[in-house]
Parts: structure tokens; sequence; C-alpha cells
């Protein structure tokens, strides 16, 4: 959004401690042999647990937020906060843990970044990354801390203060973060990506006034969409495109990937739910998206982290962005999303408000659907 008032307050700058379980070793095979063996064997610590832990672990998770400078809980039950603004835009962020379908808090898988000013006022990074996976949380924080430190900042600043900025070369170089990141993950061994990821969708805002750009990358099913006016109107852009199994051009890589893209079978052979991605003679990773980074045993079956990139030139029309991860586009469109912001007049507090409305009133419909049918 458009700035209000004068100049830029303090950016402030947190750092929260991330917790990591115990380092895994071995090759690829090994993980998932010992992915298959914890979850399966009879002395597996996993089958040792309460089977209810377990689900919940594993489920994907979802969450609202952008953000940079976090205030509020660091942890990965809580809520995090963040707002700025400069001469070029303002902006607000939200991430808060989502439930379980019994009402209990889930873990915050969600990680994001905000920097209204990346190395210069005229570039802001955004970003929303959502984790998945009994390791996710660690993934998501490990992709947010990686992706700003790698991104090259003089060149972005070269290319924002460019008259003729060179975007070709700016969209290779965030196709190379994204894939260094990724690799950088299956190297460190301290976090156990095999059956762990998360999505990631990025825009950088850059360029001078008259000839500003939004350069985005997406990774899986998080969404950046644009507001913007036309006619008297308020419409929705999306500037990504979830990156889901059965999308034709998905479904075929994989597929010669030797993997599987169908949805999960119940004992009556009836689908339920999404696509997912499966191994070609085990159930799984089941994974509900054909592009994500960590997640490096649906790697062998085509999943990979190279983003989709798009270039969108702001005008006069454009009025806000939203980046969201599926913790959002699970309840709403982005038609509803743009409709909300709208509604609010730019008061970032009744955006959240109407939101958690809108989410508790899902949960509580989907909650009395469970309890019909039983």
């Amino acid at each position: 959004a458009p700035p209000e008032g004068g100049g830029p307050p303090p950016n402030p700058a947190a750092t929260a401690a991330v917790s990591r379980p115990a380092p895994s070793t071995g090759s690829l095979a090994d993980r998932l042999s010992n992915a298959m063996g914890g979850a399966f064997s009879k002395k597996g610590s996993k089958r040792d647990k309460d089977p209810r832990t377990q689900d919940k672990q594993n489920r994907r998770l979802s969450v609202s937020g952008i953000a940079q400078g976090p205030q509020g809980d660091s942890n990965t039950t809580g809520t995090v906060t963040d707002k700025g603004q400069n001469e070029y835009l303002r902006f607000s962020a939200l991430s808060n843990a989502g439930y379980e379908p019994d009402g209990h808090k889930k873990t915050n898988q969600d990680a994001f970044i905000s920097f209204v000013e990346f190395g210069e006022p005229a570039v802001s990074v955004f970003g929303v990354f959502d984790g998945h996976g009994a390791c996710g949380h660690h993934v998501s924080a490990y992709v947010r801390r990686e992706i700003p430190r790698i991104l090259d900042k003089e060149l972005l600043k070269a290319e924002s203060a460019s008259a003729r900025p060179n975007i070709d070369s700016v969209a290779k170089h965030f196709i190379s973060v994204f894939e260094r990141v990724n690799n950088a993950l299956e190297a460190d061994k301290s976090i156990d990506s095999s059956l762990s990821g998360t999505t990631a969708v990025s825009g950088i805002v850059l360029g001078r006034a008259g000839n500003r750009k939004i350069i985005t990358a997406n990774a899986g099913d998080s969404r950046i969409i644009i507001g913007y006016e036309e006619g008297g109107q308020l419409k929705a852009k999306e500037l990504s495109e979830d990156q889901k199994p059965d999308l034709e051009c998905e479904r075929q890589r994989i597929l010669k990937c030797g993997g599987r893209v169908e949805p999960l079978i119940d004992e009556n052979g009836e689908p339920i739910g999404p696509h997912r991605v499966w191994l070609p003679n085990m159930m799984l990773p089941g994974l509900a998206m054909a592009r994500s980074i960590g997640d490096d045993i649906a790697a062998t079956v085509g999943v990979h982290a190279t983003p989709e990139i798009k270039v969108h030139d702001l005008t006069e029309r454009d009025k806000f962005m939203v980046v969201a991860s599926d913790g959002v586009w699970e309840f709403l469109s982005s038609e509803d999303v743009v409709e909300i912001v709208k509604g609010c007049a730019g008061d970032a507090d009744r955006v959240w408000s109407i939101y958690f409305s809108y989410s508790r009133f899902f949960r509580h419909a989907v909650s009395l659907g469970r309890h019909t049918l039983r």
C-alpha cells in the first residue's frame, strides 16, 4: 500500500532462537530407511508415541503471514506481527498458529520476511514460507534466514536505479537463490528434510517512482496477489500460480520422474482430499504440492525447488499486494481477499479480525460436518 504520514519509523530487528532436532546422517536412502523404520518397525520410536501426537505432527500446517522484523511470540505456537513504511510503501504482517479440528492450536510452521528497505529505500522484499512435515518449522525458519542472506543487495540496488532494469538478470538470480537454499538445506545434517519442507513465495519490489516493478518467485501453493482498480472496481490479479500436483505441466514432470499423482484412497476405494505426490511403490511422501524447498524424498520423483518467476509493472491502478499461505487461501478466494482489504480502508487490524472470523466459521462448520457424519 502507498505510505501514510512522514518518514519511515525505526524498523525493529528481532532474532529468534530456533531449537533443532537431533542431527540426521547418512545418504538419502538411509534417511528414507530411517523414516520408514521409525514409522513402521516394532522398535521404531515413532511407533511408541501417542498416535494422536504423531498424526498432529505429520499434517500439513497452514498459517497466514508476511513479515521481517517480527515482534511478539517468537516460538512456534504464538502470534508474530510486524509493520513498517517508507516513502514508497507501507506494510503490515501477522502470522498466527492454526487450529486442529478439535480446536487445539497447531504448531506454527510459518515463517516470513518483510524488508521494507532491502539495502536501499527503493528495494523491498517480502515472502511467506509455509512448512510441513515433522520438521517443517525448522525448514521454514532456515529458508527465512537464508534467502535474505543470499539475495544480492548490490545487484538489486543497481537494477532498481537503472532507467531500464535488467529483469532477466534479477529473475535468474532469484531462481538461483531458491536453488542454492534448497541445496544447502539438503546438505545441512542438523535438519532432517527427508519428509519435511516448505512452500516459498517471495516478491521483490524495486525501481524508482514511475518505473516500479514486482518480481515474484514461487515454489508451492502459497500465493501473491495484487488488488488493482479497473472501471471503478477493485479486482484481483494473481502474481503466482498454486503449483498443485494435478496441474498438467507439474503432473507430467512427476510422472516422467517415476512418481505417482493421485489422491489418498480410503478403504472403500474412494478418493480423499487433494491430489498428492507418491513414490512409485510406496505410500510416501503424500505431498500436496509439486514444488517446495526441502522434501528430499519427494525430490527423487520430480518435486523441485526451482521457482516460477512472474514480473508485474506497477501502475497507479495497483492499490495493494497480499502475500499469504494457504491458511488464507483454503478459506478465501483471491477476490474475497481483495474485497476484505478494500472494506477495511487500509486498517490492517480490521483485516486480521475479519480473516479470523472467516477461519473460525469454516473451522466450526468442518467440525459440525465431522460430527454429523459420525
